[in-house]
């Protein structure tokens, strides 16, 4: 049964595809035909289609951060981190506007970009090929109807778990005491991550590679205070590693 046949006509939006629910809000502001094609010949020279993720074979350590906004913080670390390969995937296009031009200006050869439904990407990604997976400040869906549309949950902790290496590293962001608790349940209960900080306060110390971004700045001005949450893989002998 397709999507379109699921979905009544006042959830048009609810579903991406037959049982999976839309995690992200806009993918685009207005655009025009010509806007859309300069950004689209922009994106070509970066970017990597959930399909052609199943050819992908890196080389080196790899980096995937899903939601990745406008790909501030990740455009840093390829530009000081130039052996380690990186793939940031997003929907919105005015963000992918601003990151193409960051690329361009630092001449980035280790950065892809992927436009699809990330858990799409995360899916047809080689399994434990990575050693990083990254959510940074996802959106929250305050209400109590909308949490069921949060990323993380069971659905993202297994495509996770089949992505990262033995002992890879999910590291997960937010500013929203709500979604922190909500993160550490689904993890918790998930048993295959585990925390490597030993108490709370760890959790208010940004990682060495950090770049606090324009949407983070905005937080703590308005009081919410981010947290850093990193947890390590446990060994799975299930999954197969890519070659």
């Amino acid at each position: 049964m397709s999507t379109t046949h699921i979905m009544k006509h006042g959830d048009k939006d609810l579903f991406v595809k037959e049982g999976r629910l839309r995690s992200f809000g806009r993918t685009s502001s207005r655009l025009t035909q010509k806007d859309q094609q300069k950004l689209d010949d922009k994106l070509k020279p970066y970017l990597l289609t959930a399909q052609q993720a199943k050819e992908f074979k890196p080389q080196s350590k790899l980096v995937v951060e899903i939601g990745m906004g406008n790909g501030a913080c990740l455009a840093q670390r390829a530009k000081n981190e130039p052996e380690t390969q990186f793939i940031g995937c997003e929907v919105y296009k005015n963000g992918l506007n601003a990151l193409v031009n960051t690329l361009t200006e630092q001449n980035s050869q280790n950065f892809h970009i992927c436009h699809d439904d990330a858990r799409d990407l995360l899916e047809n990604l080689p399994p434990q090929c990575a050693d990083e997976l990254v959510v940074l400040y996802p959106d929250p869906w305050p209400k109590n109807k909308q949490k069921k549309r949060r990323i993380v949950n069971t659905e993202l902790l297994n495509l996770a778990n089949r992505l990262l290496k033995d002992d890879g590293v999910l590291f997960i962001a937010t500013d929203i005491p709500d979604y922190m608790m909500w993160i550490l349940r689904e993890v918790y209960n998930h048993d295959t991550f585990f925390p490597i900080a030993t108490k709370p306060t760890e959790w208010a110390t940004a990682p060495d590679w950090w770049l606090s971004t324009k949407y983070e700045q905005k937080a703590i001005k308005q009081g919410r205070s981010p947290w850093y949450m990193t947890f390590k893989r446990g060994v799975d002998k299930s999954n197969t590693k890519c070659a």
